[in-house]
């Protein structure tokens, strides 16, 4: 295979485009040090700036000189210089001893921090040096060779957050484009646009970020003893309301951890903090567990009263009799899902028994929340790509940043109302031309690689527009839970159609799948369970 020979300004290019659109939209935002950055970055050439790209786009934050060798700079050593002359980066740069461990050969590494141990493992010299809070220059350990490190890498990286309006994205969204893999809807990216309205949303932005890496970090290391200096943190930020989802989403992590350890003061003081699920079922958990009977049963007959999701309702029903033994109550009985069965009685065969169901049942399709879900996204697809002010950080968003808030629905409110009132022949229509028209764009719905729009169309004919209304609503209610749950096939011939959710032996329906099923039933939409057994196998 021939290698792709890419431009020589192909990664400088893409990061002009991002500080473009970051001076158009955020200029009256950006610090004084990201101002000096950027003049940095102007008053500097294109061969430098190609450099510095890709130090930004390495592990960092410190590199050997003498190994930075790309071909789009020819001259590695005049491109450090003009870099030193603009302040982008610094020579022979302060460093813990780690740092200097993660960047030099081992051998090397050894020699300077473990002259006693010439056969010492690079963990075991991580490990040892890793606590040690002695920061000098690099020479000042012993280093001979010229070591730099990039000093813009913080404005870079607040350029990056106010571009993508998150740290899971990067350049790399540029050339995953640019080679065709995704492709993307057109909407605005004007300054109403932007995401942040003021400084220290930002800066709260990134130390919420940071503070979430060093829980998943703490939680990969089983470092539980910091857990509880790491929950007073987050509990101390005063996040905007933008943010006060992700900040209570990192409370209730970080609480469910520290129950598990069994601090459930600090727990419960996580969980307290607000309403989002399973918040409120942890503390009912607590109470339980402190033998606070009364009170347990007290917030479960909250929830059962004004649940906010159908994980609540599914907890209640499991918990509460638990807390009336305890009590001396009866026990509460609940109707069962009004569902219907099958059963089947099958040979096994290589494979999942979902195929194996395929071909059993005939005239069926295993596509699980990707078919009805399909549907959905090309139906509503105005409304989810609708201009609403706020949404639209940058060109490669698959959706809308307020996806999964709570007013999603309230902002594009005369969009639901107008989608009301057509007919179903219409929603057909505009169906089938979104398919052609739009084929192939990241929508969060809509799988291309899965689906078939003969086998949307016949799903889409199935149902009767009151039927699609009633799913798309109780969709709409949480598209982050209710979007999982669907019966695995889509079963059609001619005039009739099933969705089958299929269950093999030992595997039982999850609460998702009942609440679906559920709402299924309550709409008149045939669908049914088939729970499927194998003949024994013959012994020889």
């Amino acid at each position: 295979m021939t290698p792709v020979i890419l431009p020589d300004n192909y990664y400088l290019d893409y990061f002009l485009r991002l500080t473009e659109l970051v001076r158009q939209r955020y200029d009256d935002l950006l610090s004084a040090t990201d101002s000096e950055f950027l003049r940095a970055i102007d008053q500097t050439d294109p061969v430098a700036l190609r450099l510095l790209i890709r130090l930004f786009l390495r592990k960092g934050p410190c590199f050997v000189s003498a190994k930075l060798h790309y071909r789009e700079v020819p001259d590695g050593p005049a491109a450090l210089n003009r870099l030193l002359e603009q302040g982008l980066i610094e020579a022979d740069p302060m460093v813990y001893a780690w740092q200097l461990i993660d960047l030099l050969p081992i051998a090397q590494s050894r020699q300077l921090f473990s002259a006693d141990e010439p056969s010492c493992r690079k963990s075991d010299l991580l490990a040892r040096w890793l606590n040690d809070a002695t920061v000098q220059p690099c020479s000042a350990w012993g280093v001979t060779e010229a070591i730099i490190q990039p000093t813009g890498a913080d404005s870079y990286r607040r350029l990056q957050l106010l571009y993508f309006g998150n740290e899971r994205q990067n350049l790399t969204e540029f050339v995953l484009e640019d080679l065709g893999l995704f492709q993307y809807e057109t909407y605005p990216l004007d300054r109403s646009n932007r995401l942040f309205q003021d400084a220290d949303d930002i800066t709260t932005t990134l130390v919420l970020n940071d503070l979430a890496d060093d829980f998943y970090r703490l939680c990969d290391a089983k470092d539980w003893p910091a857990l509880p200096d790491l929950a007073t943190q987050v509990l101390a930020l005063a996040p905007s309301e933008r943010l006060a989802r992700r900040c209570h989403r990192l409370l209730n992590r970080i609480g469910y951890r520290l129950e598990q350890l069994g601090d459930l003061d600090r727990a419960q003081a996580c969980f307290s903090t607000n309403a989002q699920p399973p918040a409120r079922e942890r503390l009912a958990r607590i109470a339980f567990k402190r033998g606070q009977y009364d009170d347990c049963l007290s917030q479960l007959e909250t929830l059962a009263e004004q649940p906010i999701c159908a994980d609540e309702t599914a907890f209640y029903r499991r918990f509460v009799n638990r807390v009336r033994t305890k009590l001396g109550l009866a026990k509460l009985t609940f109707p069962l899902p009004a569902l219907t069965v099958r059963q089947a009685h099958w040979q096994r065969t290589p494979g999942s028994v979902e195929t194996q169901a395929c071909e059993q049942l005939g005239h069926a399709v295993w596509l699980e929340n990707a078919l009805p879900l399909g549907v959905f996204g090309l139906l509503y697809w105005p409304l989810v790509f609708a201009d609403v002010p706020g949404v639209w950080q940058h060109p490669f968003q698959s959706g809308p940043s307020d996806l999964y808030d709570e007013d999603f629905c309230a902002k594009r409110q005369a969009g639901f109302k107008l989608l009301a009132t057509q007919t179903k022949a219409q929603w057909r229509a505009a169906l089938i031309e979104r398919w052609h028209t739009k084929h192939g764009l990241a929508n969060p719905f809509v799988h291309w690689s899965a689906l078939r729009l003969e086998v949307v169309l016949a799903c889409f004919d199935a149902l009767t527009q009151a039927q699609w209304l009633g799913l798309s609503t109780h969709l709409l209610a949480d598209l982050r839970r209710h979007r999982a749950g669907f019966p695995d096939l889509f079963q059609y011939h001619e005039d009739s159609y099933c969705f089958i959710e299929i269950k093999g032996p030992g595997d039982k329906l999850q609460d998702n799948q009942i609440h679906w099923l559920n709402q299924f039933a309550r709409l008149g939409i045939h669908a049914q369970v088939c729970y499927v057994s194998y003949d024994a196998q013959p012994t020889l």
